[in-house]
């Protein structure tokens, strides 16, 4: 097996772009682009500037007013297919009563950039641009076109961004390999550090559990009210426990874990492979978030997510319902899922699939692998990358042909994950800076 290719030596030190990458970070969070209603263009407008400054090719498509994509193309010698830096420009929204800094102030402060969408996903996006436009500004020769894609709509389905540009400008957002959100996790282990690389995510199926029963005055208690047979259902739900299912990846997730926890961990996760079980995964001796990450890659998985009874306070309800958010293992059906779910819950309720996605793509080829682990290890010496299936949604999901990648490590071992979506979501600059370098090392690997 031949070794990973090396980068090539520039004329420029990533070390030195700190005040240019947190630029474009702050000056990306402080464009609201709250999904709904979405306003991309705000981003695209301040990316088409910048990538104009750099004579950067570019077109910026809008599915409606203000519903804008850009995608961007750094012309190589076309030996190979095109690669791409993809990110979204929406953000979930944010109430700023509940945060300790304005949400889209891009404050910097305390080594770190406040604001939403800081980690999900502006900060990869600002790296991208920072990349592509050094890149371009030293002309670095390459062997592939890099594509520069900046989509709308991720945070509610994709549909006016990613799903809108491969059904309809194809041609312009075809590439090999797109490096994406939904990796770069860093976890401590016994055998070094490893880092989380996303080589596939799930599918999903929506549902909704309806109970019935009688209804009334609220003044007479009635045990066989449609609110209680609902809550007897849910916590059958919380009790039930989905059979395990070893995917490719999984095995070569649970492969790695073993390597890197000598001991009672690895006796563990041996056991864990030849007998998969609920118990067996939600009781491995590691890391407590790291075993979230391998619970989620074993397993469907059903939450509830929204509860709907009643008009008034003083009426029992005839109906009561809860919508499950379900995440799908590659290759599992919805429809198939939600009978399960329906046999987990009982007969009492209903179980009815809103809509599904089946998750068939898994891009974990060992070439592509060894390139990132190479990348990990020449920035941290004895690091590791540990493949996953990202039990969230990205719009990778609309791109088929495309072997997408989450990869934007972070340097500390921080819970990145519990910020995101959250209050005072930000990101260390020692963080974006050691993302934005492996990132480019990648690139460079890949297309020099």
């Amino acid at each position: 097996m031949s070794a990973p290719p090396q980068p090539m030596a520039l004329p420029f030190s990533w070390a030195d772009q700190e005040r240019h990458l947190v630029g474009h970070l702050s000056a990306l969070i402080r464009l609201d682009t709250s999904n709904p209603p979405g306003r991309e263009i705000a981003v695209a407008r301040y990316v088409s500037r910048e990538l104009s400054r750099s004579g950067i090719a570019h077109s910026v498509l809008e599915f409606e007013p203000g519903r804008a994509n850009l995608v961007a193309r750094l012309p190589g010698s076309g030996r190979e297919p095109s690669l791409m830096l993809l990110g979204h420009a929406d953000v979930v929204g944010a109430r700023p009563e509940a945060w300790s800094r304005p949400p889209f102030s891009g404050e910097v402060a305390e080594g770190r950039v406040w604001g939403r969408g800081a980690l999900d996903m502006k900060g990869q996006i600002a790296a991208s641009l920072l990349i592509v436009q050094l890149l371009a500004g030293h002309r670095i020769p390459l062997r592939r076109d890099v594509l520069l894609v900046v989509t709308a709509d991720e945070e509610a389905g994709s549909r006016l961004g990613a799903y809108w540009l491969w059904e309809n400008h194809r041609r312009l957002v075809e590439a090999e390999f797109a490096f994406n959100e939904g990796g770069g996790q860093r976890f401590v282990t016994p055998g070094g550090p490893v880092y989380t690389v996303q080589v596939a995510e799930k599918g999903s199926a929506r549902m909704r559990v309806t109970a019935r029963g009688p209804g009334g005055h609220a003044s007479v208690p009635r045990s066989e009210a449609s609110v209680f047979t609902l809550a007897e259902a849910l916590l059958r739900l919380r009790a039930y426990a989905p059979g395990t299912v070893v995917h490719r990846t999984a095995r070569r997730m649970l492969r790695t874990l073993a390597d890197l926890h000598p001991g009672a961990a690895t006796e563990a996760i041996e056991r864990l492979l030849e007998d998969p079980d609920w118990a067996r995964a939600n009781s491995l001796p590691i890391d407590p978030v790291l075993r979230d990450f391998v619970v989620a890659g074993l397993h469907n998985t059903a939450v509830p997510t929204m509860l709907s009874a009643g008009q008034r306070q003083n009426v029992v309800p005839v109906e009561a319902s809860a919508v499950l958010d379900g995440r799908l293992l590659p290759g599992e059906l919805p429809d198939r899922w939600a009978q399960e779910v329906q046999r987990a819950v009982g007969d009492q309720v209903e179980v009815s699939l809103l809509h599904g996605r089946v998750s068939h793509r898994v891009h974990d080829e060992p070439e592509i692998l060894r390139v990132l682990g190479a990348t990990v290890a020449a920035h941290e010496p004895g690091a590791r990358v540990l493949p996953y299936i990202n039990p969230a949604a990205t719009d990778a999901r609309a791109f088929p042909d495309t072997k997408v990648i989450g990869f934007f490590p972070s340097a500390s071992d921080a819970d990145i994950m519990r910020l995101i979506h959250a209050p005072d979501e930000h990101t260390r600059i020692s963080d974006l800076m050691f993302g934005g370098q492996c990132l480019l090392d990648a690139v460079l690997r890949l297309s020099t």
